[in-house]
């Protein structure tokens, strides 16, 4: 697959990297079905949505760091990192891992929609959750603030902001990555996915080239 992790960003080097954010699309609704189908009590055991939600975040991460340092976990977001000399010109490395990694979570939601071990009218709703990538490359400097360590840039902002995206409404509730154009000239992307565009008041114009996944996997004929 790709040649090696990633390495870490600390030491206060300033340097260009690659910067994903694998996102669960339709986390909030999902979540809001199991608190109303468990009447809001987690006084006691775990609501089996809950536990649905962390097998799909670690099937995210343990794909995803196969090729970036996982930064954090943000809610239904799994955030990335890997420096841009381990994956500059790997573009279509990068794009059969995002593809494998969605395998990985599409398997675990399979599973748990159709899971007969407990009672929610909420978790069969799993089948509609869905995952989307953000890639954008450019520099980031590592903060250290109440007690932790966290990367702060432009760039940064740039590849939150594009995770609220009108990409769905071009090709349907599918399986995406958006890849910026700087990461997609830098991965040696650039021209070969479809062109997009997105505004955001404090950052801007951003393109990207947009690129879908695969929803099932194709066997070859024996």
């Amino acid at each position: 697959m790709l040649d090696q992790p990633a390495t870490d960003t600390g030491g206060g080097e300033v340097a260009p990297h690659y910067f994903v954010l694998a996102d669960i699309s339709g986390y909030t609704s999902f979540l809001n079905g199991v608190e109303r189908a468990h009447q809001v009590d987690l006084s006691g055991l775990m609501p089996a949505g809950y536990e649905i939600l962390g097998e799909l975040l670690d099937a995210v991460s343990d794909g995803v760091q196969l090729a970036f340092d996982i930064e954090k976990v943000e809610g239904d977001a799994v955030f990335a990192v890997a420096s841009a000399d381990t994956l500059d010109q790997q573009g279509t490395s990068v794009l059969a891992l995002l593809q494998e990694t969605y395998d990985a979570f599409r398997d675990v939601r399979e599973r748990a929609k159709s899971s007969t071990d407990h009672v929610c009218t909420a978790c069969p709703v799993v089948g509609n959750l869905e995952l989307k990538y953000v890639i954008h490359r450019g520099t980031a400097v590592r903060l250290r603030a109440g007690g932790h360590a966290d990367l702060h840039s432009p760039a940064v902002n740039v590849v939150h902001r594009l995770l609220k995206n009108g990409v769905h409404g071009r090709i349907g509730f599918r399986p995406y990555a958006l890849v910026t154009d700087a990461a997609a000239t830098g991965l040696g992307l650039a021209g070969t996915g479809l062109a997009h565009e997105e505004t955001y008041a404090d950052v801007g114009t951003v393109g990207g080239e947009i690129f879908e996944l695969a929803t099932k996997r194709h066997s070859t004929p024996g």
